[in-house]
């Protein structure tokens, strides 16, 4: 299964364990994706790679270890944390096992035995391209329901700018009387996006500020 499937299975888990807090939900995502870190071994080679992908990742005993650091990190709900890094881990073991080519070794390094669906569907398999656009079509959906998307994970600022992009505008520009879903970080007024700029930490500053902000001269 491709990444952004992976991604949008976690997303969607993460929202269903109710109103936790962003930790919580990157955590979960996390958990869901983790498992392909051991497709780094490909910087050791494609022979390394085909040994080691699907195994150091993909086992077990990698899943306790996740959900271990997991509780570490989110300690509020240890026992909710533990299911739900439980959960993501077993989304990307069981999307692989039936929708890669790849078999896994979920007993490694205790067993070498591999397991894989019978009938192998690789990730350029029809199926796999409708997962993809299945994927951005729940990033849409969730992002008009709960307002927010998977880049709130990154920067919560950047998620809200794209968020409010959507965003029916009901305030008015304080500088030209349209239509507006975004405020001023500085002075608090509806901005739009012709009066108003985005910063680096991607705040949303109006024209009136901007041209108010005094820069530092020579020393």
């Amino acid at each position: 299964m491709n990444t952004e499937a992976h991604l949008a299975i976690g997303w969607i888990l993460a929202h269903a364990g109710g109103q936790e807090t962003r930790r919580f939900r990157q955590l979960v995502v996390i958990s869901a994706l983790a498992s392909d870190i051991d497709v780094l071994a490909i910087f050791g080679g494609t022979q390394t790679y085909a040994r080691y992908h699907h195994t150091i990742g993909h086992n077990v005993f990698f899943s306790f270890l996740l959900s271990g650091v997991c509780v570490l990190l989110y300690r509020q709900k240890p026992w909710k944390m533990a299911l739900f890094s439980q959960l993501g881990f077993y989304t990307h073991y069981f999307g692989d096992y039936f929708f890669t080519r790849f078999p896994i070794q979920f007993f490694w390094p205790m067993s070498y035995r591999t397991y894989i669906y019978s009938y192998r569907i690789g990730l350029d398999h029809p199926i796999n391209l409708v997962f993809g656009y299945l994927s951005f079509l729940s990033f849409i959906l969730m992002a008009m329901w709960f307002k927010r998307t998977p880049m709130e994970l990154i920067s919560p600022k950047l998620d809200e700018r794209i968020v409010n992009l959507f965003r029916k505008k009901t305030l008015i520009c304080h500088l030209c009387g349209r239509g507006a879903s975004e405020k001023c970080s500085r002075c608090e007024q509806a901005t739009c996006m012709r009066h108003g700029k985005i910063t680096r930490r991607f705040e949303i500053i109006c024209l009136e500020c901007s041209s108010a902000i005094v820069e530092p001269g020579p020393a």
